[in-house]
């Protein structure tokens, strides 16, 4: 039987940040979507952004703690890759900012009580 062989630790890392862009984009698209505004879903959307934040910065933090010494085989522009790879992280993580600042003003303002919205 033959064994796997482990991917290079900065190959690995950076085919975890493809599968946390795929997650970050089909929630932005999931936001998008009719029907998306309603509290349950948006709830459940603010959870996801929070834990998909916390596995960002898993891979961040694994990011920097990787050193090119770790590499079983030379890497051509390892520390050029590695700075994309945290630029990727660091975009990841303003989108799912910017998502859950988005999600929370629509709770906000689903539960202002209608006499402190203004006459017309």
């Amino acid at each position: 039987m033959l064994a796997r062989r482990q991917r290079d630790p900065l190959q690995s890392l950076q085919r975890r940040s493809q599968e946390l862009k795929q997650q970050v984009d089909g929630l932005i698209f999931e936001s998008r979507l009719k029907g998306a505004l309603e509290a349950s879903k948006r709830r459940n959307m603010y959870q996801r952004c929070v834990q998909l934040k916390q596995a960002i910065d898993e891979n961040k933090n694994a990011l920097q703690k990787l050193k090119k010494a770790d590499e079983p085989a030379p890497v051509g522009n390892y520390y050029q890759k590695k700075e994309e790879e945290h630029n990727l992280l660091d975009k990841l993580t303003h989108q799912l900012q910017e998502l859950a600042v988005s999600i929370s003003r629509e709770n906000v303002t689903e539960y202002v009580p209608p006499f402190f919205l203004p006459f017309k």
